[in-house]
């Protein structure tokens, strides 16, 4: 017999009772579907540590219900502890040898310990016990993709799409995949097959307007949704991607309309908010941007992109040190932003805190030494500064680090012709040169007096031949 839903009333008289018994740390005899539904309530809350003790009371008070046990595993993969995890799924397969869920759950587990073999077997034992093939498919998807083995992932998805896909979750999921794989072609070709059969599925249009969007083909990708939305005239997702499209590609006022037909749909949210700020910050219409923005905070206070958006509008009236602390606040939210991270950073310069930027982009490097504006920035810092030995320090670091450093070549040859070091700035701007002739203006930014160096032009004008 199906459980039923439990009533907001009587899980919150349920939730009370429990935290009565805690804090006496003496426990009721509940049911199991009242377990369940705590369990459920603390682990969307969330509060894992108490979803955790919920489900070992459960396996206390129903030692034989296989499922008590699936789901404190479950909760040992939330907080990222698999081996507890894998412990606890094998009692609940002792119990249920058989059951295609644990199974499944077992080989999910895993994969999370890097035994991809062990789990595509358990996968495939999962069938054999009834599981659902196109959830097994897209789960065996992600094993092959994690492993790097992109033809097998490939392989899973067009075997999920040879039948009728029914779960829009596992569609979005396999062009997910595909996004990440960085195989849009193939993707579209295979959505586009899939449409032969079903040509009114709308949201295989949305998949495909999605490979088109990260392909920069935003014409295909407007022409993609609107089919889906011919289709279902209230499909929210469409009209979200279409706003996002078509401020893509400078339709600002067509993006407000269709962001608008969301909202009709679905309400205002702190995402349509605040694409709606960039909108009307696109169109320089600045006090409806800020309405936008704020808008979205009263929904989400930790939306960290509205209050950069926030932060940009006072730097544009160049207000820097209002702007300063927005950007701050939208930086400690999310401080692994690179745009907003930019923009915080540039605002510090405006304001002459040259040792705090510094001091941000050297923690920056630290942690993260692929970002090649972070060298850019902080070398211009130390060079703006007097400090023009640690600025060549910060850019030869860089060359080693950035997979092609073109930028930062142009850079330290300017700083290496700045401070007499003829031989180094020749030897760097031919390594810039090699990488990038095109971008040879560069050079130019940090050393323009090299514009009328004869020797210097003679030799950008070899390397552009050569290009």
């Amino acid at each position: 017999m199906d459980e039923e839903e439990i009533s907001g009333e009587e899980l919150s008289a349920l939730v009370a009772r429990f935290e009565q018994n805690c804090l006496v740390d003496s426990f009721d005899y509940y049911s199991a579907d009242h377990l369940s539904d705590l369990i459920e309530h603390y682990i969307e809350k969330p509060n894992y540590k108490t979803a955790l003790r919920v489900a070992q009371l459960a396996i206390e008070q129903h030692p034989y219900d296989a499922s008590f046990f699936s789901k404190k595993a479950y909760i040992y993969t939330l907080t990222n502890k698999p081996s507890d995890a894998l412990n606890i799924i094998d009692v609940a397969l002792d119990l249920e040898p058989g059951n295609s869920d644990f199974l499944s759950q077992k080989a999910s587990i895993l994969e999370l310990l890097d035994r991809p073999m062990e789990a595509l077997e358990l996968f495939d034992q999962a069938l054999e016990n009834g599981a659902d093939e196109q959830e097994c498919l897209l789960l065996k998807m992600f094993v092959y993709f994690n492993m790097g083995n992109h033809a097998l992932a490939i392989n899973m998805i067009e075997q999920i799409f040879s039948k009728p896909v029914e779960d829009d979750r596992l569609i979005l999921e396999c062009q997910f995949c595909l996004q990440l794989m960085d195989v849009h072609e193939e993707g579209i070709r295979i959505f586009k097959a899939y449409l032969d059969e079903d040509p009114y599925h709308e949201v295989v249009w949305l998949a495909i307007a999605r490979l088109y969007m990260v392909s920069g083909f935003h014409d295909l990708a407007v022409e993609a949704l609107d089919f889906a939305l011919a289709i279902d005239d209230e499909f929210s997702e469409a009209y979200f991607d279409k706003g996002q499209c078509l401020f893509d590609q400078g339709k600002f006022e067509e993006a407000v309309k269709v962001y608008q037909e969301y909202i009709n749909i679905e309400g205002a949210d702190a995402f349509v908010n605040c694409n709606l700020g960039d909108c009307y910050m696109a169109l320089n219409q600045l006090a409806m941007s800020r309405t936008y923005y704020k808008q979205a905070l009263k929904i989400e206070p930790k939306f960290a992109h509205a209050w950069y958006g926030l932060g940009q509008i006072l730097v544009r009236q160049e207000n820097y040190e209002e702007a300063y602390v927005l950007l701050k606040k939208a930086a400690k939210l999310l401080p692994d932003d690179e745009q907003i991270i930019i923009e915080y950073v540039s605002t510090m310069i405006e304001l002459a805190k040259f040792e705090e930027a510094a001091n941000l982009l050297e923690d920056r490097i630290e942690k993260q030494n692929s970002n090649e504006w972070a060298y850019l920035m902080l070398a211009s810092i130390y060079h703006a500064t007097g400090l023009t030995s640690l600025a060549l320090e910060v850019l030869i670091d860089g060359v080693k680090k950035i997979e092609t450093p073109a930028n930062l070549f142009y850079k330290l040859a300017a700083y290496y012709f700045l401070t007499d070091f003829y031989e180094e700035g020749i030897d760097a701007l031919t390594e810039a040169l090699l990488l990038s002739p095109a971008d040879y203006e560069r050079l130019f930014v940090d050393a323009p007096h090299l514009k009328n160096n004869k020797h210097i032009l003679d030799i950008i004008e070899l390397y552009k031949n050569e290009d």
